[in-house]
């Protein structure tokens, strides 16, 4: 079982400091030591191709200027057919040159790329620019996790699914068609997003009546 490396909480880390409960980790509890790592989390949490998580690991170390350093991945990640991903949580700004600890992020993120390609594991490098793009997704992705963290499996929803198909249907037109009241509905269909089976437009506004809803594409 993996096991995040817990930081200590003082200049280098936790000024901006994130705990919170992991539904694909079994609610545990897990920690962000960065608002940008916070938000990737949340980008983890609700992909549905995520079968399981765990931020702060694997631990490496790596030799800078005749001296032996660590280096702990931002997060672990397995997906669902099985393949492995690390990645390193950086804003754009700490990978220009003109910032005074680019040699030593430039040494980190080779000494990854090294062990992950030694231990045949995908190595991805996720800033700033990527998840910050579009605010709507984020908000509402946000959205999906609270609603999966503080609630059960709707009732509605086993009803819901006999109304989706490939084409896009607002919820409103779900609403409609099934004659499920739209509370029931809205609450289904965040559900049913994070499970998988369907797709919403996250990244065009946030979610309402008007979010458009359909069956997501098997892998």
């Amino acid at each position: 079982m993996q096991q995040p490396k817990i930081m200590p909480r003082g200049s280098k880390y936790g000024s901006n400091y994130w705990i919170s409960e992991g539904p694909k980790v079994g609610m545990r509890q897990v920690t962000f030591y960065s608002d940008l790592e916070f938000d990737h989390w949340v980008y983890v949490e609700t992909e549905p191709e995520v079968e399981k998580y765990c931020e702060q690991y694997p631990e490496i170390s790596y030799v800078l200027n005749g001296e032996l350093h660590t280096s702990v991945f931002d997060m672990w990640i397995q997906l669902r057919d099985g393949s492995i991903k690390c990645c390193e949580i950086k804003y754009e700004s700490e990978l220009t040159s003109e910032n005074p600890q680019y040699e030593r992020t430039l040494r980190q993120i080779e000494a990854q790329r090294a062990y992950c390609e030694k231990h045949g594991i995908h190595y991805e490098i996720v800033t700033d620019k990527h998840l910050r793009q579009n605010p709507y997704e984020l908000e509402n992705r946000l959205k999906i996790i609270s609603f999966v963290k503080n609630n059960p499996v709707p009732s509605a929803t086993a009803q819901l699914r006999k109304y989706l198909r490939n084409e896009r249907k607002s919820m409103q037109d779900l609403t409609d068609l099934s004659s499920i009241p739209y509370p029931l509905v809205h609450n289904a269909c965040l559900w049913l997003c994070y499970q998988g089976v369907i797709q919403l437009n996250l990244d065009e506004s946030i979610i309402c009546r008007k979010t458009e809803v359909w069956l997501r594409e098997p892998c």
